[in-house]
């Protein structure tokens, strides 16, 4: 894509501007210290895990001033979203090239993708409720189970911390509006947090070819107890998002070539997560902990499916209940170090759904099995880690990682590693439109060869190769002869991504700045072409400076081409690449009152992130937040 000369003129003085950034972050004192628990289940630093990692940060989810998460997700290379309309439409996430639903999403742990559609309601979940985002790139099955091909992306509630509330209210165009208030109350080993946000925007037509604007509401709250008897902690975590999203339903004229009208619709969701746990230390070396969960996912058409049999709008509805049972072992000695993880997860879950006048109600069963060894002696590093996942519908499957660090200096570490990871059918596969009950799951092996170098305390490189090929992919195939579908899912799809990815990391005093860049080619190797929606190369770059009570930031994000689907013929069609670019101020009024200007699209480019549906143009938006603490 080629880029305008204003645009290329602000990107390369952005980048200069961080790069000076840079060269006075030599004498800085300030670390990099992120610690993250989800590559391995177990605490570890971010910048000497083995696994390519993103975090993201409270003062990043503050600033973004965004309405789902997606928009955060899309300013890092290599993550590409697909969005169909604005606020509260479908969303889609591709990690590494990997399909949208070939990635588990996770609230503290516990899993949310539903059982019917399979993606996460990443458009319903509001940062303001969380206090970190971590992203695991790559397979990770053999300690997650299914799905995790792509990589597992954990949103961490806001919890511990002083004592104290929080309130934030927000504006911004297409009268989107935000209010939040958080608290939290420490005292001994007992903390008790609670969070409630409310979001309601008149958002803008879904389809680029319509002119009615779809709105969107969503409540959401977050709530948690944690307390210890003993040496035991005992601790529940509950969450909720429930609210209307507005859509619109097209109709097409007598040969399918065109829009004719859109009638204007909407759907009620409700998403809740309730946790319960309990862990302790056995033994001085070994620490267990249990938690039970369950997870309600429900989406409900508010008019009546013109192709059902039985009147009432399409629903899909998915209850998961959810055992975790995970030991930590430590064997530590004078030249060896030793981590083991081990344990089980079980989980049974009820998807009911109707849809263009198909129903199904399945129960499904399923247990999974895991231990893994982190082991590090000298400059050696080794994890192995395996797992056995049991379906009643397709028996077996074992999955593995296998991970090597070897420190070349003490700032550098070198990685090769491999893995194997699936995804099992989900029943809209096995049971929707087209179903066919006896899939196979999807399954993929990974290579891929890191390294990781800290240049001084304040910044830090990655780089990183990988191919991850994956088989048996699920597709749906035409075939006349079936009347009633016109065709049916087939695992004959396979597919083969190669890829390469860079980072750069600053924290400096005054400093913070962030470049990623991703080059990859997610290839459907069934009929040689580029796979949907995935772009082959993206750059991100973000940038911030604080200065006495104020701080301006920016962000950039350049995405190539991308493959698509004419959203009305079905004939190939290109989505272009796009520059995006975002500006924000904040200024400390008071040590407790805040207020934060942004500016996103500030190019105001037409892109689009699905063939056909319309992104937000330039948007401003403004918020006040003030701490209690």
């Amino acid at each position: 894509m080629a880029m305008n000369d204003r645009a290329g003129a602000i990107a390369a003085c952005l980048i200069l501007i961080v790069a000076a950034a840079s060269a006075q972050a030599a004498d800085s004192d300030t670390a990099l210290n992120e610690v993250i628990v989800t590559a391995t289940r177990v605490r570890e630093p971010a910048d000497k895990a083995l696994e390519p990692v993103i975090v993201i940060d409270r003062a990043a989810l503050e600033n973004s001033l965004a309405v789902d998460i997606g928009d955060l997700l899309r300013f890092h290379a290599g993550l590409d979203i697909g969005r169909s309309g604005g606020p509260g439409q479908p969303l889609s996430l591709f990690i590494r090239g990997a399909n949208s639903d070939q990635s588990i999403v996770m609230i503290d742990g516990v899993r949310i993708n539903s059982g019917t559609q399979v993606l996460a309601p990443l458009m319903n979940l509001a940062p303001e409720l969380f206090d970190r985002i971590e992203i695991v790139k790559g397979p990770r099955s053999a300690i997650y189970g299914t799905d995790a091909i792509g990589g597992v992306v954990n949103l961490i509630t806001r919890r511990d911390g002083s004592s104290g509330a929080d309130v934030m209210l927000d504006y911004g165009r297409y009268a989107t509006g935000e209010f939040a208030v958080d608290g939290n109350y420490t005292a001994g080993g007992t903390s008790v947090q609670a969070a409630l946000t409310g979001q309601q925007s008149n958002g803008f037509p879904t389809y680029a070819a319509d002119t009615l604007d779809s709105g969107y509401k969503n409540l959401s709250g977050t709530a948690a107890f944690t307390t210890h008897v003993g040496d035991m902690e005992l601790g529940a975590r509950y969450f909720q998002a429930t609210g209307t999203t507005q859509y619109a339903d097209a109709v097409y004229n007598d040969d399918f070539t065109a829009f004719q009208s859109f009638t204007p619709l909407s759907e009620n969701f409700s998403n809740r997560l309730l946790a319960l746990h309990a862990g302790g230390d056995v033994t001085a070396d070994w620490h267990t902990r249990v938690t039970l969960s369950r997870v309600i996912d429900d989406l409900r058409q508010e008019q009546n499916d013109p192709y059902a049999f039985l009147p009432g709008g399409d629903f899909d509805y998915t209850s998961r209940d959810s055992v975790d049972w995970q030991n930590d072992v430590k064997i530590d000695t004078a030249s060896l170090k030793q981590t083991l993880t081990f344990g089980a997860m079980a989980y049974k879950e009820q998807t009911n759904s109707l849809s263009f006048g198909t129903a199904y109600a399945i129960d499904t069963h399923a247990q999974t099995y895991y231990l893994q060894d982190q082991l590090e002696a000298g400059a050696n590093r080794l994890l192995l880690a395996g797992g056995i996942a049991h379906y009643s519908a397709f028996g077996d499957h074992a999955t593995w990682n296998a991970e090597y660090g070897y420190s070349l200096t003490a700032d550098t570490l070198l990685i090769p590693s491999a893995g194997t990871a699936f995804r099992a059918p989900s029943a809209t596969d096995r049971f929707g439109f087209g179903g066919t009950p006896d899939l196979l799951p999807e399954s993929s092996r990974n290579f891929e060869l890191g390294i990781k170098w800290r240049l001084d305390a304040s910044q830090a490189v990655t780089l990183a190769a990988f191919q991850d090929t994956i088989d048996d992919l699920i597709v749906f195939v035409s075939d006349p002869s079936n009347v009633i579908f016109g065709g049916e899912n087939q695992n004959i799809n396979r597919a083969r991504i190669r890829g390469v990815e860079a980072s750069w990391d600053l924290r400096a005093d005054s400093w913070v700045a962030h470049a990623e860049a991703s080059l990859q080619d997610p290839r459907d190797l069934a009929h040689d072409t580029q796979l949907l929606r995935r772009s082959k190369h993206s750059f991100t770059l973000s940038g911030a400076r604080k200065f006495g009570r104020g701080e301006l930031g920016t962000e950039l994000l350049l995405s190539g081409p991308r493959p698509d689907v004419d959203v009305v013929s079905g004939a190939p069609v290109e989505d272009g690449g796009y520059l995006l670019a975002s500006l924000y101020g904040k200024l400390n009024l008071t040590e407790a009152l805040s207020a934060t200007a942004r500016l996103d699209n500030a190019f105001n480019r037409r892109y689009e992130l699905a063939s056909g549906y319309n992104t937000a143009g330039r948007a401003a938006s403004i918020a006040v937040r003030y701490r209690f603490r």
